[in-house]
């Protein structure tokens, strides 16, 4: 049987329990006999029990209706529990965080070390390193391969096109008009009268002298008067006839009347223009050229020539006059292109546009003005000697742009992807970069546009030269062939 305190209701320590040690002493016969001490031991402790909700209160006056009056607590409970939730996920991200930031010290460290435990034990011959700091020094260059070609200059311009001859008619003496003998556009052959005056004063004084000269005549014949009478009234016959003329106007070759600017009925003075005379089997096409130009245009030099109303048709003329002067203020000078127009179709007054060939060369050497460069009076040019691709100095350029091109978050760490062999082979195809040598080499020029030149000395055909060159070369330099173009396109 277990010893319990009545009052508690706990097990008293009883025989059996271990007692404290005490010094052993002899009991004496007159003392009672004590109770052995017992640790009380604690009872179990009750379940923990859910929490259960308030009871509903009912409200007097409602019928089985009851108000709930714990939705608030239910709620400030569940709202507790969301917030307890995110709190965890957050503490949670922030220790991934900063393991994710411990793993990336840790892989630079270690990078570093192998980089530094690479550069302490790799040995590289001395013909390597030798390489590898020329490969640091070679310049991108953009080359070009030299190709004859038929090398032209043309010089553009505009203008219009007028009659190879345009003559205005005039008349050499005062009077009314009285006929025009053909329409306007019509062919007029040599020797036509194209227009007349009133001729009644002008016949009257041709008739007196013809009988001032049968009379003078008739007393020359008996001795009457002199020759010098006879011959003077012959002057008058001749001045008569010459006023009559003058009342007429003639054509003077084939051709075309123009435009009438004076109908008849008009009385006109030897000032007034009443028409025009042309000629368009030929036809002249008149151009200004300005000063600069001026040297490059020469006799005889071909033109083509192009209208509005013929888009798709090219007319062939030959450069027939230049102008002595330079227009004051235009400071232009005046030049006649001669083009053959047999079928009629150009017109004077057309508007044209022009090319003319002011320079024309078979199988030239021609390069770019980009790729020649001027040093006191004297033209040179970069010209690259082609040295033999190496093995290894590909493969270092190789890795230098591989890590060029490296400049993601992972290419950062020496962190690379893993490629398959197929996905590499396209790689292994590429092109390997072309070095070179330059050599600076004095050139003669021939002849020179803004943008093309010609060399008569210094060059041969195949060779290859730098073009578009940004700065200063030195004879011997080492650079890198980023492009080399075959001929001017």
């Amino acid at each position: 049987m277990k010893n319990t305190d009545p009052k508690d209701g706990r097990q008293k320590k009883g025989k059996g329990m271990p007692m404290k040690e005490t010094e052993a002493q002899p009991p004496s016969p007159t003392d009672p006999v004590p109770a052995p001490e017992v640790d009380p031991i604690p009872p179990p402790a009750p379940p923990a029990r859910p929490a259960e909700p308030p009871s509903p209160i009912k409200i007097e006056g409602r019928d089985d209706q009851t108000v709930s009056i714990f939705k608030k607590p239910v709620a400030e409970a569940v709202s507790a529990k969301k917030v307890s939730s995110i709190k965890r996920f957050i503490s949670n991200k922030r220790n991934i965080f900063v393991a994710v930031i411990i793993l990336v010290v840790i892989a630079v460290l270690f990078k570093m070390t192998s980089n530094i435990q690479q550069v302490l034990l790799k040995k590289k011959s001395p013909d390597v390193k030798k390489m590898v700091s020329f490969e640091e020094e070679a310049a991108p260059v953009k080359a070009l391969k030299i190709r004859r070609m038929d090398f032209k200059d043309t010089l553009p311009c505009i203008g219009n096109i007028k009659g190879f001859k345009e003559i205005d008619l005039k008349f050499q003496t005062a009077g009314m008009i009285e006929s025009f003998n053909f329409e306007d556009g019509e062919k007029i052959q040599e020797g036509d009268i194209i227009a007349s005056l009133i001729q009644k004063d002008a016949l009257l004084k041709l008739k007196y002298a013809e009988t001032e000269i049968t009379k003078n005549q008739k007393l020359f014949d008996v001795g009457a008067i002199s020759q010098l009478k006879l011959d003077q009234a012959k002057l008058e016959y001749e001045s008569a006839k010459s006023e009559l003329d003058k009342t007429n106007i003639y054509a003077m070759q084939n051709g075309l009347l123009g435009m009438r600017t004076i109908d008849v009925g008009s009385y006109v003075t030897p000032a007034d223009r009443v028409g025009a005379f042309v000629t368009i089997d030929k036809v002249y096409a008149d151009y200004n050229i300005i000063e600069k130009d001026a040297p490059k245009i020469a006799l005889g030099q071909k033109v083509d020539v192009f209208v509005d109303a013929y888009p798709n048709k090219a007319f062939s003329g030959v450069l027939d006059r230049i102008s002595p002067i330079i227009e004051g203020r235009s400071k232009t000078q005046a030049v006649k292109v001669e083009v053959e127009n047999k079928d009629g179709v150009l017109k004077p007054g057309m508007f044209t546009r022009a090319l003319i060939y002011t320079y024309e060369k078979k199988d030239a050497l021609v390069i770019p003005t980009s790729g020649m460069k001027k040093k006191e009076a004297d033209y040179f040019v970069y010209v690259v000697h082609k040295e033999e691709a190496r093995p290894e100095a590909a493969a270092d350029e190789k890795k230098t742009k591989e890590k060029k091109k490296g400049a993601g978050f992972l290419g950062l760490f020496g962190m690379k992807k893993a490629i398959s062999s197929e996905e590499a082979a396209p790689e292994s195809k590429e092109k390997a970069a072309e070095f070179g040598t330059l050599e600076i080499r004095k050139v003669t020029l021939g002849y020179m546009t803004q943008d093309l030149v010609e060399i008569a000395d210094g060059l041969k055909e195949d060779e290859v030269i730098v073009i578009e060159a940004q700065e200063e070369f030195k004879d011997k330099q080492r650079v890198e062939l980023m492009e080399v173009q075959e001929g001017i396109i």
